[in-house]
């Protein structure tokens, strides 16, 4: 391909979604390509911060229920523990939202006439757009759904299964067959996940279609860091960072959990709080807790000794991209696979939010905080190899090829 390619990347418009795809455009521009955005959410204001004067197009979804759209806040964390209303929204937003957006994007590509897209695998929508207009399509997985083995069960692979009937007909009533992994849509032409056979080995799930890169990190500002007083931070004291994602963040018993299990002079804590820091819980903190609304997540890494978090992949890839040991607190969704990963691995531990006590948390901080435990080993051994494979840089130069030669990439 001569001219410089044209790469439409289609993806759902929350930040564990949008952040590992900026790596990757950012990648693709400085390469001289021209990339352009669509989601059902406006990601222009993120992407310009991010340096990516590009355009962005946006999709609107539509539901019968506007109750279900929620995604966030006290509300969503209510309702996803209603096993019935999760599998409703999961479905909504899967499968009934799809057909809704197939017209505008097919209108958007009319338009930007992209060589190549890039697609999160859960926009079933631009799965259907690319296949019907012969667009080569690389499937950017934001999860590790794509390397979860077969037999591995939890209630979004439960509910995945429910569907299953519903996604087939949707798929057939657009004229595409495909193969599924989780939630995923399995492109036949290149899919990538954004971590290491160090961590997962390739014979684990037996996967034959999905490259393993490395992990997405932005090769500039990822355009949604917020500032941060670094001089609040104690350097004679080990720090434990938790944060529970931009979603499911409402969890006020977790935080408080945490900030009971350890005292003042073992380690400081940094909570990422997002509304919750408005609230009545986070202006009765002790002096050894640190909360902020959202903190730069990737420059604090460098400086935790534990993360404490809910299993959000791009939570879960960044932690690991900085060598450190996890404690996993999986609410929903692909979070008790991603729990499952690391206990596997020996980088971290699990433990069940709905049982969680003050004891528990404190018996895995404690043994985490120890220089020398295993999980501690194991994170640091897994941080080199994403350290030594540039995930966003090698998922842009595979799409770039893609582009170039319209022929399938296997990674066998």
């Amino acid at each position: 391909m001569s001219k410089k390619a044209r790469i439409l990347f289609v993806t759902i418009p929350e930040k564990g979604h949008v952040n590992p795809m900026v790596g990757v455009a950012q990648h693709l521009a400085a390469k001289g390509s021209t990339i352009a955005f669509c989601a059902p959410g406006d990601l222009a204001p993120q992407l310009q911060r991010a340096g990516l004067a590009c355009p962005c197009f946006t999709t609107r979804a539509t539901s019968s229920a506007s109750e279900e759209r929620v995604t966030r806040g006290s509300v969503f964390a209510e309702k996803v523990r209603d096993a019935a209303w999760l599998r409703r929204w999961i479905g909504m937003l899967l499968i009934e939202a799809a057909p809704a957006q197939v017209g505008p994007l097919r209108e958007i590509v009319r338009d930007f006439k992209p060589d190549a897209m890039a697609i999160d695998p859960m926009v079933y929508a631009a799965v259907f757009v690319a296949e019907s207009k012969k667009i080569p399509w690389a499937g950017i997985s934001s999860s590790l759904n794509p390397v979860t083995p077969d037999d591995w069960i939890c209630p979004l692979t439960e509910t995945v299964r429910e569907l299953a009937p519903s996604r087939q007909k949707l798929f057939t009533d657009h004229g595409v067959g495909c193969r599924f992994k989780v939630c995923d849509a399995i492109s036949p032409w290149l899919n990538t996940v954004f971590t290491t056979e160090a961590y997962v080995p390739r014979a684990l799930s037996g996967n034959d279609c999905s490259f393993h890169v490395g992990p997405s990190l932005p090769a500039g500002p990822r355009g949604d860091e917020e500032p941060m007083d670094w001089t609040r931070l104690r350097p004679d004291r080990p720090t434990i960072y938790m944060s529970l994602g931009s979603q499911i963040f409402y969890q006020p018993r977790l935080f408080q959990a945490v900030v009971e299990a350890i005292r003042p002079d073992e380690a400081q804590i940094i909570l990422s709080l997002n509304d919750l820091l408005d609230e009545d819980f986070a202006r009765s903190l002790p002096p050894h807790v640190i909360a902020v609304r959202y903190a730069p997540q990737l420059e604090l890494l460098a400086r935790v000794e534990v993360m404490i978090n809910h299993g959000g992949a791009n939570s879960v890839m960044e932690c690991l991209s900085r060598g450190r040991p996890m404690l996993l607190l999986p609410i929903c969704n692909d979070q008790h696979l991603q729990a499952r990963f690391l206990e596997r691995s020996g980088a971290g531990r699990a433990l069940d939010p709905d049982t969680l006590t003050v004891e528990k948390c404190r018996e895995a901080l404690r043994a985490m905080l120890d220089s020398g435990s295993t999980e501690r080993s194991r994170a640091a051994e897994i941080g080199k190899s994403y350290a030594a494979n540039d995930g966003a840089g090698r998922a842009a130069e595979l799409i770039l090829e893609l582009a170039r030669t319209r022929q399938p990439i296997s990674p066998t």
